[in-house]
This record gives structure tokens, C-alpha cells and sequence, in this order.
């Protein structure tokens, strides 16, 4: 038995030099096959980050967008709202690689031969939810926001125009629709003057000529606050003195003409012209007064599903008054694709995906329901889903 016999093939005559070859070319495929098969299975690590973590990213998103829409439409509804937080998301990733070959080696005829590589990827996601609820929870849902919120969303660029009517039922007794920050009210709400405030500081920041700073008034005059202090002041620059927009702000509000600095004071109180008051909204009552956004089917209208408000000549009172330019949510089969949409009662509501402003919106109240939820509290009952296909 020579060489090319011991490589499991009897050969004779003119064939050994052609089956040498043969041989040779097969062990060179398999050696490839397995080089190809393990340096896959080597950066499967690296590769499963780029192939699923913008994925669950992007869902993680879009559901909370969704879970957000659906109870601003269940609180249209007078529906009790109920929130489900991911509190933790991982997945398993498992390579198997293999290589295996056949072949018959008959002593005369075609001598056939098959390689073969198999490379598997198994992946097991786990997602574990939180039920938002609990007397921390409910709590946060109900108080007014705190003071240092509207800070923080100045700070931050966003207009005052959209968080002082989100979260601001009142300033210097100047009411914002309260009757809108619970369940829809059967009468049109007070709101117009409101409005138009909100509009004015919205269009002297646009300018950079007011802005929300830490600070409180001491013997009449501006300082930083003590540690521990929450002081809030509105200040206006000297060129904003000037504007027309001051001058309607200070009658509207009641304020002490030509005076630059005022302390920002939460809670009803009797006007001062150095003191601006207001009361603020808790996170629910800012939920109800943008679920009032909603455009509501016909047939829900007149069977009663939803409150239907009235004007004060008795006619049906258009929401889109109140908050049109701050948030709209459609309902129906969406021309393209939504930023957000949901199903309810059997019906389609959503948010158009080139309504900036609402997008801006829906973001604040995301926002501002995150900062309110806080950390997941431990030891509360969980719901984990494995995911197996």
C-alpha cells in the first residue's frame, strides 16, 4: 500500500496521480470550511451588539411612545391609565459550529466525496416588567410637580410657552383651563388670558430677554439662594423693559413697572408686585389636560363613551382651542407612517410623524413622567417574559 493508500484510497495505475490531487484539493476545502467556520463563530461577540442592540433600542422607544399615547386615550375615555415599566432587558447569545464529511470509495467507477460546514446562533431574550404602582408611585402622580422641574426644561432650551401650559394651572391668578386637569368638564374651561401670557414670555425668551434663574428676593434685592434654599426668580433684562411685550405682561400679571427681577412663589396668594404666583399641575393632571388633544371618534360622541363640553351658548366646545397648537392626536388609518399610534376601543388613534410641535409635546410629558416614576422600587411584584420561538 503506498502513500495515497494510506489516505484511504486504493489507486492503481494511471489514477494515482489524478486522485492525489483530489485528495489534496478536498483537504484544503475542509481546512478552509473549518478556518471560515471559527473565525465566524470568533466575532459572533462583537457582531451580536451591532445586529441587536440599536434593534432594542428603537423597540424599547417606540413602545414607550405607545404606552404613553394609550393612556392619554384611556384617560379621554375616563379609563383608568396604568403604566408597565421595562425594568430589565437581556438576552443570551449561542454559537455552534461543526464541520462533518461523507464519501464512498468504490474500487472501480466515480469516487464521490461531500464536505459540509454548519453554523447555528441561538438567541434567548428576557424581559422583565415593573407595574408602576404603589403609594410612592401614586403619590409622585398626584402632587404638583416640583418648581425645580420648570427650571431644569427652562434651562434646557425648551419654550415656556409649552411647559408653563402643560404644567401651570395658574399665574398671578390668571387661571389655565383648570377645569381641564381632571376629567373633562361639561363646561368650556377658562383659558384666553392664559394664553396670551404664556405667548408673551415665550416670545421675550425667544429673544433671550427672560429667563427662570435659582435665586430669592432678600430686602428687596436678588441673591443666590442658602443651601437648602429651592428659590426660584424670573428675570428680565434691561432691553426687555422697553418692549411692549413687558409692558402687557405687567398689567396682565399685576407687576411693578420698570422692575427687572421677580420671585416665583407656588401656591394661591394675594398679588404683590415684587412676587409672581402660581400653581402648578401634578404629572396626572398635566396627562388629562393633553389628553383633551385627543380627537375623538363621532360615534363615541353622541353614544356617550366620552364627556361631551359645551359652550356657554350650548354648542359643542372644539379642545383644539385649547390645546391645538401644543398637541394632536389623530384617529383613524394614518396616511404614512406615525410617530406614535396605538389601538383602543376598537379604534386607531395617533400622532402624525411631521407634527413637530406635537412630537415636542410628547416628549416634555415623557420627560416629566420619568422624572416623577423615579428608580423601579425593589421587592414589587414583577412579570418576566422569556422569549422562545
Amino acid at each position: 500500500m503506498d502513500a495515497i493508500a494510506a489516505n484511504g484510497i486504493a489507486t492503481a495505475g494511471g489514477e494515482t496521480l489524478f486522485e492525489t490531487r483530489r485528495a489534496t484539493q478536498r483537504g484544503c476545502a475542509w481546512s478552509l470550511a473549518v478556518i471560515l467556520l471559527v473565525g465566524c463563530s470568533g466575532r459572533l461577540g462583537p457582531k451580536t451588539v451591532e445586529l441587536t442592540r440599536t434593534d432594542y433600542n428603537i423597540a424599547a422607544q417606540r413602545t414607550t411612545a405607545q404606552e404613553l399615547l394609550l393612556n392619554l386615550v384611556r384617560l379621554r375615555y375616563r379609563d383608568t391609565p396604568y403604566f408597565l415599566q421595562i425594568a430589565s432587558l437581556s438576552t443570551n447569545m449561542r454559537a455552534k459550529a461543526g464541520i462533518g464529511g461523507i464519501g464512498t470509495f468504490p474500487s472501480s467507477g466515480m469516487r464521490v466525496g461531500e464536505v459540509a460546514g454548519t453554523l447555528s446562533i441561538e438567541e434567548s431574550p428576557t424581559v422583565t416588567y415593573m407595574p408602576l404602582v404603589g403609594e410612592h408611585f401614586v403619590s409622585q402622580l398626584l402632587e404638583p410637580i416640583d418648581p425645580g422641574i420648570l427650571l431644569l426644561l427652562s434651562h434646557a432650551g425648551w419654550s415656556m410657552e409649552r411647559f408653563m401650559r402643560l404644567f401651570v394651572q395658574e399665574i398671578g391668578g390668571i387661571p389655565n383651563a383648570p377645569t381641564a386637569s381632571g376629567p373633562t368638564p361639561a363646561l368650556e374651561p377658562v383659558y384666553e388670558e392664559f394664553l396670551r401670557v404664556a405667548s408673551l414670555l415665550r416670545t421675550l425668551q425667544s429673544r433671550r430677554e427672560v429667563m427662570l434663574t435659582r435665586g430669592s428676593l432678600r430686602g428687596g434685592d436678588a441673591s443666590t439662594p442658602a443651601k437648602g434654599e429651592k428659590g426660584i426668580l424670573l428675570r428680565f433684562t434691561r432691553p426687555a423693559l422697553e418692549s411692549d411685550e413687558y409692558r402687557e405682561l405687567q398689567t396682565l400679571l399685576g407687576l411693578e413697572p420698570g422692575r427687572d427681577i421677580f420671585e416665583v412663589v407656588t401656591g394661591v396668594g394675594a398679588r404683590a408686585p415684587q412676587r409672581i404666583n402660581i400653581v402648578l399641575r401634578s404629572v396626572l393632571s398635566a396627562l388629562f389636560y393633553a389628553s383633551h388633544a385627543i380627537d375623538v371618534p363621532e360615534e363615541d360622541r353622541v353614544s356617550g363613551s366620552v364627556t361631551r363640553t359645551l359652550t356657554t351658548a350650548g354648542d359643542d366646545f372644539d379642545w383644539d382651542r385649547v390645546t391645538g397648537s401644543l398637541l394632536s392626536v389623530s384617529n383613524g388609518k394614518p396616511k404614512r407612517p406615525p410617530y406614535a399610534d396605538v389601538r383602543y376601543r376598537g379604534h386607531s388613534f395617533y400622532i402624525d410623524d411631521s407634527d413637530l410641535s406635537s412630537k415636542s409635546t410628547f416628549s416634555m410629558l415623557n420627560l416629566v413622567l420619568a422624572l416623577q416614576a423615579g428608580e423601579v422600587p425593589t421587592g414589587a411584584p414583577i412579570l418576566t417574559l422569556p422569549v422562545s420561538q
